[in-house]
């Protein structure tokens, strides 16, 4: 079995959401992401007995912006894959932060599946599709996406020239 350390985004992603969701955690976000970033971080350590601990960086804080966008099923298998780079940890299974992540990841199994029909998460629609690393999307160019937005209008240039002045004088991105 190989492990990984996951990014200071997939950690901060699940976290976040659970303060969205009013997630119980019983310890401040920081420490519950913290925890859950020594853990994996203590997970690669063991796995590779120490080998590449000189290359390991520390956790860089929790950002609590951080997967708003997600959908709850991205949760249930970014704690999975959180999860399965964990376990390497001989502690992982006694520790708090295999209990926060078990906790945001029963919140997130019941709002994808309120009816409780799953069987597991793995059974959830769309759990296939989702990630299993949660990375900081891109940033959007709101210039080449207007303009690519507008091109695909397919109005001739001397139209397309006055819309874009229009929307430089109004400030509007669209």
């Amino acid at each position: 079995m190989s492990c990984f350390v996951v990014s200071d985004y997939h950690v901060s992603a699940l976290v976040a959401w659970a303060i969205r969701q009013g997630v119980d955690l019983d310890a401040s976000p920081d420490a519950v992401a913290h925890m859950l970033a020594s853990a994996n971080r203590c997970a690669f350590s063991d796995r590779y007995a120490g080998r590449f601990d000189a290359e390991l960086l520390p956790f860089g804080g929790l950002d609590r912006s951080a997967g708003a966008e997600l959908l709850p099923v991205a949760i249930v298998k970014a704690c999975d894959c959180l999860d399965y780079q964990a376990r390497d940890w001989w502690r992982w299974y006694d520790s708090d932060a295999f209990s926060y992540m078990i906790a945001i990841r029963r919140a997130a199994v019941a709002l994808a599946d309120p009816a409780g029909v799953a069987t597991s998460g793995l059974a959830l629609p769309g759990y296939d599709a989702a990630p299993w690393i949660l990375d900081k999307p891109e940033p959007v160019d709101q210039d080449a996406e207007r303009d690519r937005r507008l091109a695909a209008l397919d109005y001739p240039e001397h139209e397309l020239a006055a819309i874009r002045a229009a929307l430089a004088a109004t400030r509007c991105a669209a």
